[in-house]
């Protein structure tokens, strides 16, 4: 049992520390937001950035310093008892806690959320906010590798294109996910091992809601019927997806780069070269220009960015494409548009 032991916690410091060396994840005299709920997953998170903080400087001159971020969404009666639990052990470790109780159950009814969707806003808010209060740098959370599969499972059923099928990174904006290599199952056995005792949500064992659905039903039985090593057939799967990715988002990039005259409030571009590509690559070149002009793909389908390439393809002076109050696209002259 000891060897046993000694072999998970250091296969799991060894995911940890290689995730963030590998990827810059931490830097020097970084302050960092953890997220912690008290379950098992974020307080092996926790645990890990207190214990290796030796590691990180004396290895890498990597100093950082912690900040713990709790939200209670008053969902559950367990919720006190988590509060009390995870600033317990940060007193412990004269780690500083920050707190939010709001009530989500009666937010998400005002807003007309699902619960979900409303305590997932009010946590990243509330993360935000501690990250400006506190002049930190980055927010951690301890998404998993089994957090991953089930959102490439929930893309995959909303029909989704080679992004979605990539799962999560290891990094988004500020946020960093150290631990999204490392299955559950051992983060589990980490926490037995290292006498973390945390709080367990049993509503992640309800069939409350699509995620769960895949989490509890789906993957157990796809392990039982089809494949025991599903998940990591699929994180497989995403690394030969995600190279794909990026080596079409670089291509696209570069195509933009040279189509681009004016880059403005406005955006005018030669989109001659865009038409000669693949209709991969139009489609990806005609998102990417939008994203420029928008800094985002809210509410861009499909069947808008085809609409895009028609009247790119039709190639006629004054003809335009409007999207609400997001942009319009007009054919300027042969071969030129803008986007404003």
């Amino acid at each position: 049992m000891k060897n046993l032991k000694n072999n998970i916690i250091e296969y799991i410091e060894n995911e940890f520390e290689k995730n963030i060396i590998s990827n810059s994840l931490i830097e020097n005299n970084d302050k960092l937001v953890v997220a912690v709920s008290g379950g098992p997953d974020s307080m092996c998170l926790l645990d890990l950035l207190f214990r290796l903080k030796p590691l990180f400087e004396n290895n890498y001159h990597i100093y950082y310093d912690l900040v713990v971020a709790h939200v209670n969404h008053m969902i559950r009666i367990e919720s006190e008892d988590e509060k009390v639990y995870v600033q317990n052990f940060c007193e412990e470790r004269e780690i500083p806690f920050y707190y939010l109780k709001e009530n989500v159950p009666a937010l998400s009814k005002k807003l007309k959320l699902s619960e979900e969707t409303c305590g997932r806003k009010i946590r990243y808010d509330f993360f935000d906010q501690v990250l400006k209060d506190t002049n930190a740098q980055k927010i951690v959370t301890a998404h998993n590798a089994n957090d991953d599969v089930e959102t490439i499972f929930l893309n995959l059923f909303r029909g989704c294109g080679l992004n979605g099928l990539t799962g999560m990174s290891v990094q988004y904006k500020n946020i960093i996910r150290p631990l999204i290599t490392v299955e559950k199952k051992d983060i589990m056995q980490y926490n037995i091992m290292k006498n973390l005792n945390p709080c367990i949500d049993v509503t992640n064992f309800q069939e409350i809601n699509r995620r769960n659905k895949i989490r509890n039903s789906l993957i157990p039985q796809i392990e039982k019927e089809y494949n025991s090593n599903i998940i990591n057939s699929i994180l497989r799967m995403k690394e030969v997806l995600r190279e794909d990715e990026d080596f079409l988002n670089r291509y696209t990039y570069s195509l933009v780069d040279e189509c681009i005259l004016e880059y403005d409030h406005t955006i005018q571009f030669d989109f001659s070269k865009i038409l000669k590509e693949h209709v991969s690559i139009k489609k990806r070149a005609i998102r990417e220009i939008i994203r420029r002009k928008c800094f985002n793909l809210d509410g861009i389908s499909n069947i808008h960015i085809l609409d895009i390439l028609d009247l790119l393809e039709h190639n006629i002076k004054g003809k335009k494409y409007i999207i609400g109050n997001k942009f319009t696209i007009e054919i300027i002259k042969k071969n030129i548009a803008i986007i404003f």
